[in-house]
């Protein structure tokens, strides 16, 4: 158990938030005191908050969120020590279904035993028993920072040297600068980025937007891809004469 001055580290969990709030995680502790006050800080920092009291109904609460949304928690937080199915056991199983998912381990001096296997099975962070609240922030900075940084790589298209957009956000920049798009731009930018270096025909362009509600002629597409070339401010976006339009990766 550890006391909680959230007051202290107010300006810390804001800093935090930044990383952790569109993330969800799942706390197993089987201890209730330490689980109501690891749940009431996570809860101001996570989307999604889920809490098992041992690794058995842990483990189907894992399941449960693969098989609902085909992907487990960004991070899955554990005691060692449980009924019915210790951390360890867990940890095996979880990376039975998910090889990569990241795993935190709370571990008491008491469980030294167990960790040379956990490290084995590729669990890399452990916060010790008793858990002291400016470490364990510490721990979730440089655990969630690492793992936005992967999830903004993935999600940010450099489509120039100072153009890109952002696909979940659906926000195009340039030079850093935010640029407004209307719905067809960004429908439109979308479908040339899911073919880089492919021509996207005028065809392609009308069904995609027919797809999302947006029903245009061929004309109008010559405006819309003007208009969104001029926000693009370069050659970005190329016309393949007859055919449709291009954009070419680049080297940056």
């Amino acid at each position: 158990m550890f006391d909680i001055d959230l007051d202290l580290y107010k300006q810390h969990i804001k800093e935090l938030r930044k990383y952790t709030k569109n993330m969800s995680v799942l706390l197993v502790e089987d201890y209730p005191q330490l689980q109501k006050s690891l749940q009431k800080i996570f809860l101001q920092l996570f989307e999604e908050v889920e809490v098992a009291s041992d690794g058995k109904e842990a483990l189907e609460l894992y399941k449960e969120k693969v098989k609902k949304e085909a992907a487990g928690y960004d991070i899955v937080f554990s005691d060692i020590a449980m009924p019915n199915m210790n951390g360890v056991e867990l940890t095996k199983n979880i990376k039975k279904i998910y090889r990569d998912q990241i795993i935190i381990i709370f571990s008491a001096h008491q469980d030294s035993n167990y960790l040379l296997e956990l490290i084995n099975l590729e669990v890399r962070r452990f916060i010790l028993k008793p858990i002291e609240l400016k470490k364990l922030l510490d721990e979730l900075i440089l655990t969630c920072r690492n793992i936005y940084d992967r999830q903004d790589i993935s999600n940010k298209v450099e489509l120039s040297k100072n153009i890109s957009y952002h696909k979940k956000e659906r926000e195009l920049y340039i030079n850093n600068e935010y640029i407004k798009l209307s719905n067809y731009e960004q429908f439109i930018l979308e479908i040339f980025i899911s073919k880089i270096n492919q021509t996207v025909s005028n065809d392609e362009i009308v069904n995609h937007l027919y797809y999302n509600g947006i029903d245009v002629t061929f004309e109008n597409i010559r405006k819309m891809v003007y208009k969104l070339r001029k926000k693009l401010s370069n050659d970005l976006i190329q016309n393949v004469h007859g055919i449709g339009y291009r954009i070419t990766a680049s080297d940056n």
